[in-house]
């Protein structure tokens, strides 16, 4: 039950802060007993890391949606498109896994 700073994004998602007081289970010098208390929060106006990489990743599976539909209405590129669809489908894993993260993250809170 040590105290620490905690900051709150915009997602909704925290992020713990610096080490601020100790309590008084501790018994061991210069060591914390393990479990987080908040002692001050903060809002933060941006967005945490995992909501940016999802953002950027939705961002690449959009513009590829769109080169792969181009190229296709145009009938040029075949080798590109298909490994475009393939890179479409990486980064849909990736959008499944930074969602299970989220979750489980929001699921330990």
């Amino acid at each position: 039950m040590c105290f620490y700073d905690q900051q709150i994004f915009v997602c909704g998602d925290h992020k713990w802060g610096r080490f601020r007081a100790h309590c008084n289970k501790e018994y061991r010098t210069g060591e914390t007993c393990g479990m987080k208390l908040i002692f001050e929060a903060s809002r933060v106006a941006s967005k945490c890391q995992m909501c940016k990489k999802y953002e950027v990743t939705w961002r690449k599976i959009a513009q590829a949606k769109e080169r792969v539909a181009r190229w296709e209405a145009e009938g040029i590129n075949p080798v590109s498109t298909d490994k475009e669809k393939v890179n479409i489908v990486a980064w849909q894993k990736e959008l499944k896994e930074i969602e299970m993260q989220r979750q489980s993250r929001m699921r330990t809170v």
